[in-house]
């Protein structure tokens, strides 16, 4: 046996269970782990807990039909949870078999991998009994994780009295091919570790942001909800009506009263989170660019606030950690982006209209799942003389790693490596590319196919 499954050998170790509550999940009861959070118990279960730059993960996923052979149930949640080449995961270095009671079988497998240069574990057991198959996964990064894993799993006990009466359907979770940053955000590689300790997770409805003991979010522009807004509603009162009051009672409300251009949209206050009970203090700034993009911040008490953002402004900062490794997965396919602007002339001396210049481009990216791409240019200017039109073609291979994009046959036929990353919107993401050589040839793209 392989030391990757060393302290997993005796899967079914005694361990303490003090403080712990049994919930239910699909068919499932289970074992709350102590100390950690709750990120998701809709479309499978997901706990999480962070220490550091430490962190451990625990996932149940609902009850499936299987292949009436826990081998192969096995080998494909292996190729949808935790095979991922980016992640240097490939087969399970080590697997265990097991009989269990009530004619259950279970397989075990796992295996090392690495995410920002910071080794992890990760495992996959498989439970299958008949036709009716589950899993349960975990990944961490330290071994002190271990015993928790190990009484997570044997805590998920199945009701085999549901099994008639639930509607199990017959296919895999959908998987983003990445357990370490499952979430309910499309981005395969949705979790982001910053050198400053901040970690970002790009969840449905924001980007989540948190550092020891405080989290802030970043709210996606939400068109619908901008036009929605009563213009007898000031934006600050607005926006903490949708993203403040349904999670928080709050008391002593204070609003940024300051005379400064550009306008602020700031509030903050003392806050009780209606589902814990805990207290904490909450602020929220309204930043326009391209729609409103609310920023919340909750931490621990006023003290801590004041320390990490001491003006409004200081939260600004917090947008430029929308930031996430790029994958093969997340650049395949059709990419739009284009730009443009235009300048009016007037006479210095009568002020009478002297015309105007105007210049616009468009960029298309196609990269094919074969490692082939092909792109395109055009611009278009315009001045009183008249109008010109240029464009550009181009077509070579490309490869992908977390933060670049290395393309053949670029301007005069070099290779071109760009910075990349994606960027988080609500329902998708931008791509963004910038010329490792020359910073001003930047792409944002938008995934149209």
């Amino acid at each position: 046996m392989k030391p990757v499954l060393l302290f997993f050998s005796v899967y079914m170790m005694a361990v303490f269970t003090y403080g712990q509550q049994t919930k239910t999940f699909d068919i499932f009861s289970y074992k709350e782990p102590a100390g950690f959070e709750l990120k998701e118990n809709s479309k499978y279960l997901f706990y999480s807990k962070n220490e550091g730059k430490n962190y451990c993960q625990l996932f149940v996923y609902p009850a499936a039909v299987g292949e009436k052979d826990v081998e192969k149930d096995f080998k494909k949640n292996w190729d949808v949870f935790a095979r991922n080449p980016l992640q240097k995961v490939g087969n399970p270095e080590t697997t265990e078999y097991d009989t269990l009671s009530n004619n259950w079988y279970s397989l075990l497998g796992a295996s090392k991998g690495v995410f920002n240069r910071q080794p992890f574990v990760i495992t996959v057991s498989t439970f299958t009994k008949n036709d009716i198959t589950y899993c349960v996964t975990s990944v961490f990064t330290d071994k002190k994780f271990i015993p928790i894993a190990q009484e997570f799993a044997a805590g998920v006990v199945p009701d085999e009295k549901k099994f008639a009466g639930t509607t199990i359907q017959q296919s895999t979770p959908n998987s983003n091919n990445n357990t370490i940053t499952n979430s309910n955000h499309n981005i395969t590689l949705s979790t982001t570790n910053f050198d400053d300790g901040w970690v970002a997770n790009a969840q449905a409805d924001f980007v989540k942001l948190t550092k020891a003991g405080t989290e802030v979010r970043l709210h996606y522009i939400d068109k619908a909800l901008d036009d929605a807004r009563p213009n007898t509603i000031d934006a600050p009162e607005y926006y903490w009506s949708k993203y403040i009051t349904p999670y928080f009672n709050t008391s002593n409300v204070q609003k940024w009263s300051g005379v400064q251009y550009p306008v602020i949209y700031h509030m903050q206050a003392n806050a009780v989170d209606k589902a814990t009970g805990k207290q904490f203090y909450v602020a929220i700034k309204i930043v326009y660019s391209g729609g409103a993009r609310p920023i919340v911040v909750i931490t621990p008490n006023q003290n801590s606030y004041n320390q990490q953002f001491p003006h409004p402004n200081d939260m600004d900062r917090m947008l430029n950690y929308n930031k996430f490794a790029v994958s093969i997965n997340d650049v395949v396919g059709k990419w739009n982006g284009s730009g443009g602007g235009g300048v009016e002339y007037y006479n210095v001396y009568s002020g009478t209209y002297a015309g105007m210049s105007a210049v616009s481009s468009t960029d298309e990216f196609v990269f094919n799942k074969d490692g082939t791409y092909n792109s395109t240019y055009r611009s278009a200017s315009m001045n009183n003389s008249g109008a010109q039109f240029g464009g550009q073609d181009f077509k070579g291979t490309f490869s992908v790693t977390d933060w670049s994009i290395t393309a053949t046959n670029r301007y005069k036929g070099k290779t071109k490596q760009y910075n990349a990353q994606l960027i988080a919107v609500k329902g998708g993401y931008l791509l963004y590319m910038s010329d490792t050589d020359n910073s001003s040839m930047n792409y944002t793209l938008f995934k149209t196919k």
